[in-house]
């Protein structure tokens, strides 16, 4: 079909080809976040750069960046064609729920990111521009997600894992088991207490829970569960029948 052809987007779950919208050119569609430099100056020796990190497994701290989209509009001759309605439809698709949202394009292939659309565009403008070229901006937040991190790994037994990206991920994970269970990662031990059935832990929200309930109370140990870049030995103690790991491998 020509649609796998043509470069296109998806945001919050609707394709910019359901409205017709194909992408025209890849400038400024990659954008580039910044590192997020802070500098103290220290007499004699000049100005030195602080990177505030609390854990060394931590990623530098990196800005929000801009991600523009030039389209155009694909008309189809075997379908009646409005601007109007057109116009309502996408604006209505971006504006509809304000937030950070899942954003896909067929330029970063493999990856998505978490964008919010927040130009004040109402359905007049956007028919305004649909004649011609229409520009779409998405702030994008610095880091980009492979689909492979998103898929959940079962263990049911110690086993190394390979984080192939260059930064430290932060995974969810859910630890069936009962009494207390202390979880390592390479060096590092993350014990919980009180486990009745499973508990579930989120390192990027950095909460312990279980259903709806908070269960940071029943951890013993201040730092989330991380995956560093390169090899990860995961091994277990304590009454653990299993656990499932959603990586969220991540990369600039």
């Amino acid at each position: 079909m020509l649609k796998d052809y043509i470069n296109s987007f998806t945001y919050n779950g609707h394709s910019s080809l359901e409205y017709g919208l194909a992408i025209n050119s890849k400038n400024n569609v990659f954008g580039a976040p910044k590192p997020v430099i802070e500098k103290i100056n220290i007499p004699g020796r000049g100005n030195i750069v602080y990177n505030g990190k609390t854990d060394e497994l931590d990623n530098g701290e990196y800005s929000d960046f801009s991600k523009k989209y030039s389209c155009f509009m694909m008309l189809d001759d075997n379908n009646d064609f409005s601007i109007e309605d057109t116009a309502r439809a996408i604006a209505g698709w971006l504006s509809k729920e304000p937030g950070y949202k899942r954003l896909d394009d067929t330029y970063e292939e493999g990856y998505f990111r978490e964008a919010l659309f927040e130009s004040e565009m109402s359905a007049q403008d956007v028919a305004a521009m649909l004649i011609g070229k229409i520009d779409l901006t998405f702030t994008c937040h610095p880091f980009k997600y492979s689909y492979a991190g998103q898929k959940a790994i079962t263990l049911s037994q110690a086993a190394t894992i390979y984080n192939t990206e260059n930064f430290t991920a932060l995974p969810y994970i859910k630890i069936y088991g009962s009494g207390t269970i202390t979880l390592y990662i390479n060096n590092r031990a993350h014990t919980f207490k009180d486990v009745n059935g499973y508990i579930e832990v989120d390192s990027e929200r950095m909460t312990a829970y279980k259903d709806h309930t908070l269960c940071n109370n029943q951890m013993l140990t201040t730092l989330f569960p991380k995956l560093a870049a390169g090899q990860n030995d995961i091994r277990w103690s304590g009454n653990v029948s299993r656990i499932e790991l959603t990586p969220r491998w991540c990369s600039l």
